[in-house]
């Protein structure tokens, strides 16, 4: 964070905010790595082993509206590197953050009727394009990760279970609102993120309690005590891990904590797990994943 703060303009008592009270150290940037590198070797981990003229859609997810300049056709490029022959390609945005939980639901949508070895490919990730992205005041820095989820009907694989979005239009302004909407996004804030996940622990038919993990984005450590009271479920569940090392890596932390979190075997096959995110503009989101045996799907 300190060698962020000439950069960021921030003052000492920001940097202090920052890391002490918000739990944010470290942020991760990939300075001179385009972003067709980080999706395309985010996707290659994610297809190991699988065959790839089974992928009939390639996704990517991405938080920033404008991901690269048209004129560049980035992801034929990320699907041609991948080898991905029979794949359409499209790009979904619109939900900031929460864009990569979303994507999941289209995916679903995508196979619905498909051959059951028909498989779909989501990438998140987003670069940051100036400084102006990199910061959001008061709540978290942004850094750059890419993630990858396999989408399809591999039994050993992930299962969702549950799943709810929620997104109040009038924040639409996001960082430009006015303040007194600005104000009341911050009061309603806890509330609807709490919310959101509490419908989705009730489209899984589960009960909090039975959640082992909850596996957030990474904005910061602050609110996470009030959002688990509301639900019941034990603060210790919360995977904040990877908020000091990584910072807010846009829609790609619910993927990466998921990964991370079965690596440390914080999470074990059969564990269900509630991956949560929020996004400027009043976007949340939630999804309920049953652990499988095998890879990500």
């Amino acid at each position: 964070m300190q060698e962020l703060s000439e950069p960021l303009a921030l003052t000492s008592s920001q940097v202090l905010l920052f890391t002490r009270f918000l739990g944010l150290n470290r942020v991760a940037v990939a300075p001179g790595v385009e972003l067709a590198d980080m999706l395309t070797s985010a996707g290659e981990d994610a297809l190991d082993g699988v065959d790839r003229d089974s992928v009939r859609y390639l996704v990517h997810a991405h938080t920033m509206q404008h991901a690269a300049p048209p004129s560049q056709h980035m992801l034929e490029d990320v699907r041609r590197r991948l080898g991905l022959r029979n794949a359409s390609v499209f790009g979904l945005s619109h939900m900031n953050c929460v864009v990569g939980l979303y994507a999941l639901q289209i995916a679903r949508f995508l196979l619905d009727g498909a051959h059951p070895d028909e498989k779909v490919l989501v990438v998140t990730g987003d670069k940051i394009l100036s400084h102006q992205i990199h910061l959001i005041p008061e709540t978290t820095v942004m850094g750059e990760a890419a993630a990858a989820a396999l989408v399809g009907r591999d039994p050993s694989g992930d299962r969702i279970v549950g799943r709810a979005v929620d997104v109040l239009g009038r924040f639409y302004q996001c960082l430009s609102c006015p303040e007194d909407l600005r104000m009341e996004y911050k009061q309603i804030y806890a509330d609807r993120l709490s919310s959101v996940m509490r419908k989705a622990v009730e489209d899984a038919g589960c009960d909090p309690l039975d959640i082992a993990a909850v596996l957030p984005h990474n904005v910061n450590r602050l609110s996470w005590k009030r959002i688990c009271a509301e639900l019941g479920i034990p603060v210790e569940r919360v995977y904040l891990d990877n908020v000091p090392k990584l910072g807010h890596c846009f829609s790609s932390d619910p993927f990466i904590n998921l990964a991370a979190a079965r690596e440390s075997a914080r999470v074990k096959p059969g564990d269900l797990v509630l991956m949560a995110s929020a996004g400027l503009g009043a976007a949340f989101a939630a999804t309920v994943v049953q652990v499988g045996e095998g890879r990500d799907q």
